[in-house]
């Protein structure tokens, strides 16, 4: 298949560097069953903030390997990977159950109850510690993970259910966790005031509390600012739709992570089958589009220590896959 060019971008009239806002194998194993590759997917279309060539290192395309989850694992939710860089810890959005894979072959190895049942979204690891987010805001903090004296501390939030959390991920740069909205951004305003953003807060590791101002910012109008210097390549066409003021907001965050070499924090929405990627600072790196075929309901995201990206899907009625992308 012909690969479409990438297109590079500037977007430093639009960012400032201290800001924290964005404008914005074909050998595959499962359980038991192998997922076959789908050839006539699109490529990424990229957008980025210097001149220079940005260079993506997953063909999203692609994927290296993909991992049949068991029906148990049908709503899977939320992803990270184990300090050892053997298993990824998963939960799905009904049970209060901890879920380890093995990343070599996509089995689940291993169970562990750490709740009652209820709708869980994100997953993360901060050293042996494991956190796990309610879409209302509770942070769960699980402690010795299966062992007699396993201990679960748990913290609410100034997020509430209309906030509709997502994303969690631990962020070493700033020694805390992120928590990405899906719902309404912020804290204290309507739905119409809000209805054309998103955010990212701050969970702090050392105070255990939430920062209430917004950690990354996503926004209609930058982001229709930023997608309007693109607007000459029917590459970006798709999103120019996606971003129209008459349609709703259609970037919606359902699963973020940090890259483990660039520091980059990635982005998933499950609506529209986006992938969004910034710098430490806030900026856009890069957009690509996922294609639905592959990513029925992309919801988590995570990085082994080398770079390799996983990227889970729930079945929507189907099984729940694993993606599995190595660098190029």
């Amino acid at each position: 298949m012909k690969l479409l060019t990438f297109f590079i971008i500037s977007l430093s009239t639009l960012f400032g560097c201290a800001e924290k806002s964005l404008d914005a194998s074909n050998n595959f194993s499962a359980n038991t069953t192998a997922i076959p590759v789908i050839d006539s997917l699109t490529a990424p279309v990229a957008i980025a903030v210097n001149s220079s060539h940005y260079d993506f290192p997953y063909q999203l395309k692609a994927p290296n390997q993909s991992f049949k989850m068991p029906s148990k694992l049908e709503e899977i939710s939320g992803l990270c990977m184990a300090p050892d860089n053997k298993f990824l810890y998963s939960i799905q959005d009904e049970k209060g159950k901890i879920f380890k894979i093995d990343i070599a072959t996509g089995a689940v190895v291993e169970e562990f109850d750490f709740g009652k049942n209820g709708d869980y979204e994100g997953i993360t690891m901060y050293q042996n510690t494991i956190f796990v987010t309610k879409s209302n805001g509770t942070i769960y903090e699980i402690d010795n993970l299966g062992k007699k004296n396993q201990k679960v501390s748990s913290y609410k939030t100034d997020l509430k259910n209309r906030n509709d959390v997502e994303g969690l991920c631990y962020q070493p740069s700033s020694n805390s966790l992120l928590v990405a909205c899906k719902g309404i951004p912020t804290m204290g305003e309507t739905t119409e005031e809000a209805e054309n953003r998103k955010s990212i807060y701050r969970f702090d590791l050392q105070t255990r509390k939430l920062i209430e101002k917004s950690f990354y910012k996503i926004t209609l109008k930058k982001v229709q600012r930023f997608l309007k210097e693109a607007s000459d390549h029917t590459e970006f066409q798709s999103f120019q739709s996606y971003f129209n003021s008459k349609n709703a907001f259609k970037f919606n965050p359902s699963g973020v992570a940090i890259h483990p070499k660039t520091n980059e924090v990635y982005i998933l929405s499950s609506s529209k089958k986006m992938l969004l990627i910034l710098n430490e600072a806030g900026e856009i790196q890069y957009l690509a589009k996922l294609n639905k075929k592959i990513h029925r309901q992309p919801e988590g995201i995570a990085f082994a220590s080398d770079g390799t990206l996983f990227i889970a899907n729930e079945g929507k009625g189907g099984s729940g896959i694993i993606h599995v992308y190595k660098i190029k």
